[in-house]
This record gives C-alpha cells, sequence and structure tokens, in this order.
C-alpha cells in the first residue's frame, strides 16, 4: 500500500476524504468512528484506523507458590559472553527468577576483538538495559558502519555498509558510474572515507549516527569483566566449580549436576554454556550435531595484535588469505588481527608465517581451533544450548554474539511458568535451526564466488562449496538484479522460499560486489539524480570527523548517546526497539 498517496487522497478537495465518508453515516455511526481514532476530539488522520491496536497485558506468566513444577531457578553453566548475558538478560526480563551462573575457574578468558551487528547495539542497551556510558568507559567499543571485503575481482573490493536497505545514494547508479557498489550509501561513503558521521558545529557537536546504522568492535577480555561486575550488582549467584558428571532423569532430563570437588548443583531450568564441549545439551543428552563442512571448509584461526597508532577503521575488514581470510577488527588500543583458515590446506606454523608476512608487527599468534554446525535441537526437556554449545560458523558476517542475543531473546520469550504448562520446544527448535542454516547458506556464497585468488583451497571453494540453500536466490538473481528491485510479488516469493537473515539487501550487496553475473535492472531515474545524491552524500563525508576523533567527541558529550538510544527517528531509538520486542 502507498501510505503517502492514500493521505493525499483522502485530504484531497474541500475537506478530506474522511469528514465526507462520515457525513455520509448516521450521527451514532459517526461518533463511534470518530471516537475510535486517537488525540483530543478524535484525529482526522485515516491511517490511525490501520495503526490502532488493542490494548493486551504482557504474555510472561509468573508463577505463584501454588504452581506445581514452576520455573524458579536457573543454573546458567559456563561463563563467557553467552552466560553472562544470559543470565542478565533473565534478571533484566524475568526478575523473580533465582539465576546462578557457574563457572568453571579452569577456563579462562580469551581477549580477542569481537565484530558485531546492528542487532546487538539495541539488544545490550534497550533489551539488557546496559547504560551506554558505562559501556563506553569500561568497554571502550568501536564503531562498525559495515563490512569492507578485500574479496572479489575489484581491486578495492566492496563495501558491505548496515545501510544497505535505505540505499540512499543508490546501488544501480554506483555500478552504472563507477563498476562498483561502492558509495551506494551513506554509510559506504563514509567507509571509504574512514570517517564517522560527527561534526564540530560550534561550542556543541552534531552527530548524524542516529540515522547511519552501526554495530560495536569489542575487546572480549574488558566485555566479560564489564558483564561480570553488572551480573553481580544485578543480583545473578556465582558459584566457582567444574562440573564432573551431568545425572539425568530420563533421555530429555537433567536432574541434578556434579562437581569436581563433590557438590551437588541442582535447577528447574538448565542453560549450557559450555562452549563447543557442549557438555549438556551435546555430551549428556547425545544431541546428534549437524556440521555444515560440505559448505564451510576452515576450522582454525591463528590471531594476534597490530598498532594502528591512532587510526581507527569504521569497519570490520575481511582481506582474501591463502587457505581463508584475515578480519581485522579495530579497538581502542590496537587493530585485532585473525587469519581463518583450513587446517587441510596449511598448517598452523604456514599460517602463522603467512599473517605475519601481511601484517609486520603482530604479536605472538595464538592457535583456537572451532567447528560449523549446530545441534539438532537447541531446547531438550529442561535444557536449553546457547551460543558454541549449540551452534556456530566461522567468524565471516560476524553472527556469533548476534546468534546469542536471539537464541536468549528466544529463551526469554518461551520460557513456560511451569514444566506442566504448554511447551513450545520443537516450534523454538525449527526456527532457531532454520537461522542457522540460513546463514550458512549466506556464507556459502563468500566462497562460492570469491574469484580473488586462485590457490588451490579458493579453486575448492568455487568448485564445491555447498550453496544448494540458496539455489532459489541466485536462479532469480541471474535472470536480474538487483534482488531488492524485483516486483514484489517476486520478492515476497523469495522470502518465503528462501529466508535470507539479512534481507534481499544483503544478498544484493554479496553478489553484484563479487561480480556475479547477472542482467542488471534499468535505472528509472535519470543519471543526474544519482550524481546529485552522491554530491550531497560526499559533502557530508568531507566536513565529517575520523572515526578516532568522533569518538571522543561522543565519550565528552552524552548528551550523543541519549539521542541515539532515544529519539523517535534514530535507528536505534526506542521505536525501533519496541518493534523488535526490546523493550
Amino acid at each position: 500500500m502507498d501510505h503517502k498517496a492514500l493521505k493525499r487522497g483522502l485530504a484531497a478537495g474541500p475537506g478530506n476524504a474522511l469528514d465526507r465518508l462520515l457525513g455520509t453515516l448516521p450521527a451514532q455511526d459517526a461518533e463511534a468512528v470518530r471516537s475510535w481514532l486517537p488525540g483530543p476530539g478524535g484525529a482526522t488522520e485515516p491511517l490511525a484506523l490501520l495503526e490502532t491496536l488493542a490494548a493486551s497485558a504482557g504474555d510472561v506468566v509468573r508463577p505463584d507458590d501454588s504452581t506445581p513444577r514452576a520455573v524458579r531457578r536457573v543454573g546458567v553453566i559456563g561463563g563467557g559472553t553467552a552466560g553472562y548475558l544470559t543470565a542478565l538478560a533473565l534478571k533484566a526480563k524475568r526478575p523473580w527468577l533465582d539465576v546462578t551462573l557457574v563457572e568453571s575457574p579452569q577456563i579462562p578468558i580469551i581477549g580477542v576483538g569481537e565484530a558485531t551487528v546492528t542487532y546487538m547495539t539495541l539488544f545490550l542497551h534497550h533489551y539488557l538495559g546496559i547504560d551506554a556510558e558505562e559501556l563506553y568507559r569500561r568497554v571502550r567499543p568501536t564503531w562498525k558502519v559495515g563490512i569492507r571485503f578485500d574479496w572479489g575481482p575489484h581491486p578495492d573490493g566492496f563495501m558491505g555498509p548496515f545501510d544497505w536497505s535505505s540505499d540512499n545514494v543508490g546501488i544501480q547508479g554506483a555500478i552504472a558510474a563507477t563498476g562498483t557498489i561502492n558509495g551506494a550509501t551513506l554509510g559506504s561513503a563514509l567507509m571509504m572515507a574512514d570517517k564517522a558521521a560527527v561534526y564540530r558545529t560550534g561550542d556543541s557537536p552534531t552527530s548524524l549516527m542516529k540515522y547511519v546504522p552501526f554495530a560495536y568492535h569489542l575487546d572480549n577480555g574488558l566485555l566479560v569483566s564489564y558483564l561480570t561486575e553488572l551480573a553481580r550488582r544485578r543480583g545473578v549467584h556465582h558459584i566457582d566449580a567444574t562440573i564432573a558428571d551431568v545425572v539425568l532423569d530420563g533421555p530429555e532430563w537433567v536432574d541434578h549436576l556434579r562437581t569436581s570437588d563433590g557438590r551437588d548443583l541442582g535447577f528447574d531450568l538448565y542453560v549450557d554454556c559450555t562452549g563447543f564441549r557442549s557438555q549438556l545439551l551435546g555430551k549428556a543428552l547425545k544431541t546428534p550435531y549437524l556440521p555444515y563442512s560440505g559448505t564451510l571448509f576452515t576450522d582454525s584461526a591463528v590471531t594476534g595484535n597490530v598498532d594502528h597508532h591512532g587510526d581507527i577503521k569504521p569497519y570490520t575488514q575481511a582481506t582474501t588469505m591463502n587457505a581463508g581470510w584475515c578480519w581485522r577488527i579495530p579497538t581502542r588500543d590496537s587493530d585485532h588481527r585473525g587469519y581463518v583458515y583450513s587446517s587441510a590446506a596449511i598448517s598452523d606454523e604456514e599460517a602463522a608465517e603467512e599473517l605475519a608476512a601481511r601484517f609486520p608487527g603482530i604479536s605472538e599468534p595464538r592457535v583456537v581451533r572451532f567447528r560449523s554446525g549446530r545441534h539438532e535441537k537447541a531446547w531438550r526437556g529442561n535444557v536449553m544450548g546457547i551460543g558454541n554449545s549449540y551452534g556456530f560458523v566461522e567468524p565471516l558476517e560476524s553472527t556469533g554474539l548476534m546468534m546469542i542475543g536471539i537464541e536468549i531473546q528466544t529463551l526469554v520469550s518461551c520460557l513456560p511458568a511451569s514444566w506442566d504448562g504448554p511447551q513450545v520446544r520443537d516450534t523454538v527448535n525449527t526456527a532457531l535451526g532454520q537461522q542457522w542454516d540460513a546463514i550458512r547458506w549466506l556464507l556459502g556464497l563468500h566462497y562460492r564466488f570469491n574469484t580473488r585468488l586462485d590457490t588451490k583451497f579458493w579453486q575448492e571453494c568455487r568448485n564445491s562449496a555447498d550453496v544448494s540453500g540458496f539455489q532459489p536466490l541466485l536462479d532469480v538473481y541471474a535472470g536480474g538484479a538487483p534482488l531488492s528491485r524485483r516486483n514484489a510479488f517476486v520478492r515476497d516469493m523469495l522470502d518465503r522460499v528462501t529466508p535470507t537473515f539479512f534481507g534481499l539487501y544483503g544478498i544484493d550487496y554479496l553478489l553484484l560486489g563479487q561480480q556475479v553475473p547477472t542482467r542488471m535492472l534499468p535505472m528509472d531515474e535519470p543519471p543526474a539524480a544519482w550524481q546529485a545524491r552522491r554530491r550531497a552524500a560526499d559533502a557530508l563525508v568531507r566536513a565529517a570527523l575520523p572515526t578516532g576523533e568522533a569518538l571522543a567527541v561522543y565519550d565528552a558529550h552524552p548528551e550523543l548517546h541519549r539521542q541515539l538510544l532515544q529519539d523517535e527517528d534514530s535507528w536505534a531509538g526506542t521505536r525501533i526497539a519496541e518493534r523488535l520486542g526490546m523493550l
């Protein structure tokens, strides 16, 4: 529906259309309609009829003292990011729960950089209620406006900005004018210039970051340290213990846990945040594991830090390497680098040597092993797996923390007051499984179509990486792109047949950025219109501050945080947060 056109039509002529309509109704009926509309005396905005919702209370039920088999005591087993975010969410949204986090002192925190997506900005500040000023002071995040891919045939690679769906400069015009998708949005133009949309304007700065979606780059060590303190302040109990045994009461139920020092720990709900060990969901309940190895061939990473001398990039960078790719995650102090590779294609020593040669001065390397895939189910009986204990894919596209947040929201939203009540485990397992599978196919497109290098590893990826889950998208793309500009029926069909997780705009950027062959749809505007928008974007970029200076402005002016998180016209404001179920 074209709401703007409808508004114009209803408001046309002497008196608007609603007034004319009401004039034909009996007086009692006309008054009933007017009283339905919001505002003093009844507004005359016809579209209010389409937007008014009947009042409804919240759908979360709190058990009372007489509720049989009530869920009151929750054990979060494992710390780290997944464990602490889970505990904080349960206390924030279901404050009556008794939440205990059980953490082994034998498992250290790995202080590497973590990249997120825009969802996590809303999750941290709106869903968990974390104060932005405190987060910036304690964790010192930097901004991520998107991902820069040193990927595909173009020597400059391509930008994947988070504001891709706005298309506010124009992806078709960018390709026609420059042969690349770069600069198709304001976010993309800012990435190209290493700037943020913050401006020095007299005594008070001006920020347009509320119009430029961004995520955080986070130092994992600083983040977990802060979350640990926050959990303690908010009433989460903490037990230092190593779990030695999981004692079952049937194939789908945990009765209690036994620690290595002989204690028994019992809860109504167990949240498995034990990472790749998956002590409860995987080992104890023997939940089948579904590997993604037919699509994603990497299983290792070698990491280190490089001094950036104050040059903070506003993006995560993904650089093609001989047997995989390397991330750059900028923090306030240094760039965190990590070479993600296939151990079948290159040894750990060779990977470390390639990383050091590519980025001189990198710190002593650390090797990390991982697996890409998910368990068949996230929720079995009284156990829910969150984070790596349930599913993980390699770090490309920064989906790890996002999926932790989505899994947490799913658990909190669907947790029953009692185990005797109706259960939605099957629905949760199907929904989360579909989301993980969509990420698998998304990442597969990066490998199947990257022509930057012609090493044996990349030849194998192009020849055999399984992307069959997105084949319908590829078929439609071949006949006309951008997919986001296809007619409404085609877009709806694709959304139903192949849910894409980041939407059709994300697929457009990935395929057009890698210059996958297609028939480009004709533009429905003259080139001069695109050029005018590009000039405007360039003007805003020229006046913008470098990212490091812009972060310092936010540190000094806390009112900018409030604008971002409270203003109704902000991408991260309360209106959007409410729509996403964050409030």
